[in-house]
């Protein structure tokens, strides 16, 4: 099951950058280091997203306002 990290500088549909890996904890280290490095900028939404049989699935996501939540 593929794990995806995407990182966009402003609101959907903004470009964004996507990343896939196999391993959730590949994809986490991925999504913590895009936290990291882009967390502290306004309008970036970062989010960690599994997809599965029934589609993609938001399994958390950072913004510098709401900081990580889980789910979408």
């Amino acid at each position: 099951m593929p794990f995806h990290v995407r990182l966009r500088f402003g609101p959907p549909p903004s470009p964004a950058i996507t990343g896939t890996w196999s391993s959730s904890e590949s994809a986490e280290r991925k999504f913590r280091g895009f936290i990291g490095r882009y967390g502290s900028q306004a309008d970036v939404r970062i989010e960690l997203i599994e997809e599965g049989s029934e589609g993609e699935h938001t399994v958390r996501s950072w913004t510098r306002e709401r900081g990580e939540v889980e789910g979408p």
